[in-house]
Parts: C-alpha cells; sequence; structure tokens
C-alpha cells in the first residue's frame, strides 16, 4: 500500500502547536467579551454561529493534540480516545469556569458542541494509517554541503 508523505515537524513545535490552539480558545472563550449575535427578526437559526464557533475551536484542539501525538507508539483506539477525553474535559473547564463570570454562563449546548467538534478526530484516526509521517527535513532538498 503506498502512502502519502505527510510532513512531521518536531515534537516541541507540534506541542507550541496545541498551546497556541487551546490559549486561543481559552483567551476568546474567558477574557474577550463575546459579540453580540445578529438578529434578523423573523429568522430561525436552527445552529447559532457561536455553536459553530465552539464546533470549530474543539475541533482543531483536537487536531492540534493528535498531530502531537502522531508518533506515540500507543494504538491509534487509546489514542483517539485520550485526545476526544481531553478536549471535552479542556471545553467543560472552561466552560464552568465561564459560569463564574459576569456576562457569561454555563451552556450544555456549547459543551455538547465542543465535544461534537471534538469527535471530528476520529477522521484523522481513520486516515492515518493511509498517511506516511516523515520529518520534514525530508522534505527540504539538499544542499551541496550534504554531498
Amino acid at each position: 500500500m503506498r502512502r502519502l508523505p505527510v510532513p512531521l515537524v518536531p515534537a516541541w513545535l507540534r506541542w507550541l502547536g496545541v498551546v497556541a490552539v487551546a490559549g486561543f480558545v481559552f483567551a476568546t472563550s474567558v477574557l474577550v467579551t463575546p459579540p453580540p449575535e445578529p438578529v434578523v427578526p423573523g429568522k430561525v437559526d436552527p445552529l447559532p454561529l457561536d455553536k459553530w464557533r465552539h464546533f470549530l475551536a474543539y475541533a482543531a484542539i483536537a487536531y492540534a493534540l493528535a498531530y502531537a501525538l502522531a508518533d506515540s507508539e500507543r494504538p491509534r483506539t487509546h489514542l483517539a480516545a485520550g485526545v476526544f477525553t481531553v478536549a471535552v474535559l479542556y471545553g467543560v473547564g472552561i466552560e464552568l469556569w465561564q459560569w463564574t463570570l459576569p456576562n457569561r454562563f454555563f451552556s450544555l449546548g456549547d459543551a455538547y458542541a465542543n465535544a461534537i467538534g471534538a469527535a471530528l478526530v476520529v477522521g484523522w484516526y481513520a486516515v492515518e494509517p493511509y498517511l506516511q509521517l516523515r520529518p520534514v527535513t525530508s522534505f527540504l532538498p539538499a544542499s551541496e554541503s550534504d554531498s
């Protein structure tokens, strides 16, 4: 089976990515006042914009974690379950923190959106066997000094 080569950056950079994504989600969830939702009279929105934001944010956290753990020797099923669990617990923790803030509240709908977004990480683990994760340096052209 031919596998698609995918660059794997150094572990420290992958984990820095996890911290950056989680930090961004934390900052926008706890430190920044949310923008008001636009209200259009007569329009029923079955899935409001804020739920999309939660969905995408926790998908990003889960994928960042999955990529950071890409060279782990643990079974993929354990990694998928662990990544999903960590992302969901992070989301629940932020929701609980918001509960303590003025003008913020705990939302079960947000927690569900977080969990559904985090569940998208299953896609990574389904595709990963068809990928060949190689150090990013293997994609760079060899310099003349290397010969």
